[in-house]
This record gives structure tokens, C-alpha cells and sequence, in this order.
């Protein structure tokens, strides 16, 4: 086991991290794609009652992953305000949460699930906004300075695939479905998250969701490089725009698949 297994972010020496897309992050990539394709896999076996078990399970495990994270934190002294979970893949954990408890029931006649617009709103949301935030993170992780073979990495990469396959589990089984119509589902949910997290950042003197300073080698760092101290306005911009984009490709697969079908 490496000399930095058990070790948090500030104990570990420079250089000695992957880097974004070296190929050590293109391994670890390559397995968080199998596990959630395995994830995917195994739960399309399952009958819907299955389903909506397997569903609570995953949601379960995403709170005792960051549970552990943090009792891990605890047991070295490292555990501190920047661990809290108020970044956008953390705040997936509740949301996703709150979603799997909810009722569900499935007609039984058509087959559709009937579920509360409540809860609709919670996955689709999860879809075309959390699952980019989330997916963005494995691509650029603000983790890098971490060894490969160490709890924290490791942790961060097994925990985002997990958040990630959760809202594909319900775009696949249709528990969800999503319109360009319900954009506002997504934005409603950033207008109600980000003041408050604004206001912690600006008084506390954290990042959380990147409003404070962007993130190096990621694509808000290239806005800020391009438009200075109006950077978070391209941020902005750049948020709407991968929603619009999450949209219009699940309208683009419906047209075509009922192109297909005529």
C-alpha cells in the first residue's frame, strides 16, 4: 500500500498527484465508466420493485460514502468547514435522497410510473443539472494532488461514479423524462442553493460551488483567463449553456426515436 494512503491533502508532498488527462486519470476514468456501466447493468435485471429498492440502496450508500469520508477526516485531525457538503455533487446526496424515499407506484395497466410532480422535479433536476456537475468533477477533480493509491482519491472517484449513475438509473427506467419545458426546474434549484452558499463563501472565505476564485485547469479557469474580473458571469453563462445542451440532446434522441418508429 502507498506511504500516502491514509494521508488528507495538506500532509501530502507536491508532486506527487495524476494530474488531469494523464493517463492514470484516464484509468481511473476507464473504471468509473465500468462500475457505472455494472451499476446500470444490474439494475435493469431487476423487476420494478427491484428497482425502487435498488434505487433507495444507492441513495443510502452516497450518505454512508460521505459519512465515512468525514469520519476519516475526523480520526486523522484533518476534518474541517472545507468538508462540508455544500459543493453541487454534495448537495446530489439529499436530493437524491429525499427522491428514493418518496412513493413511487407503476401502472399497471401501461407500465409508467406514477409518482408525485415533487418528485419528478427532484430527478429530473438531478439529470440535467447535478449529473453534468458531477461528471465535471471526474473530468476535472480539484483532487489531482492526491497519489492514485490513497483513501481520499480513491473515495472521490468511487463516490462520483455512484452520484453519476443514480440519474441515469432514472432517465433509463423513465422514471424521468425530461423536457426543455421544465429548464426552470434546474434554475429554480441554483437561484435557491447559491446566495446562501455565496454568502457562507464571502464570510468564511471557502469555494464552494467555485463562486470565490475558479478552479484551475477547468473550464471556468479558461473564462476567467478570457474575461477577468467578469468571470462569473461566463460562469453563469457556461451553467445555462451545458443545461440547454443536456436539453436539446434528449430532444434530439426523441425525435429520432420516434423517427425510427414511424
Amino acid at each position: 500500500m502507498s506511504a500516502y494512503f491514509w494521508l488528507e491533502g495538506d500532509d501530502i508532498p507536491a508532486g506527487v498527484g495524476f494530474g488531469h488527462f494523464t493517463p492514470l486519470h484516464f484509468l481511473q476514468l476507464f473504471f468509473c465508466f465500468v462500475l457505472c456501466l455494472v451499476l446500470c447493468l444490474t439494475f435493469w435485471r431487476c423487476s420494478f420493485s427491484g428497482q425502487t429498492k435498488y434505487l433507495k440502496v444507492l441513495a443510502v450508500c452516497m450518505l454512508a460514502g460521505n459519512l465515512a469520508r468525514d469520519a476519516f477526516l475526523f480520526s486523522i485531525g484533518r476534518m474541517s468547514l472545507a468538508f462540508l457538503p455544500l459543493h453541487l455533487c454534495s448537495f446530489s446526496i439529499f436530493v437524491y435522497l429525499l427522491h428514493a424515499f418518496l412513493p413511487e407506484r407503476q401502472d399497471e395497466k401501461t407500465g409508467a410510473v406514477i409518482q408525485s410532480r415533487f418528485r419528478e422535479y427532484l430527478g429530473e433536476t438531478g439529470f440535467v443539472l447535478l449529473l453534468p456537475g458531477t461528471v465535471s468533477a471526474l473530468l476535472f477533480p480539484d483532487w489531482t494532488n492526491y497519489p492514485v493509491l490513497n483513501f481520499m482519491n480513491l473515495h472521490s472517484f468511487l463516490w462520483h461514479t455512484v452520484l453519476s449513475a443514480y440519474p441515469i438509473l432514472l432517465y433509463l427506467s423513465h422514471r424521468i423524462r425530461p423536457s426543455i419545458r421544465h429548464i426552470w426546474f434546474p434554475v429554480c434549484f441554483l437561484l435557491v442553493i447559491t446566495p446562501p452558499i455565496y454568502a457562507f463563501d464571502a464570510a468564511f472565505g471557502y469555494n464552494y460551488l467555485f463562486i470565490n476564485w475558479p478552479l484551475k485547469g477547468t473550464p471556468i479557469w479558461a473564462i476567467y483567463e478570457k474575461m477577468g474580473e467578469f468571470w462569473r458571469i461566463g460562469y453563469a453563462a457556461l451553467v445555462i449553456a451545458v443545461i440547454l445542451a443536456v436539453y436539446l440532446l434528449i430532444e434530439g434522441l426523441r425525435l429520432l426515436v420516434h423517427a425510427l418508429h414511424r
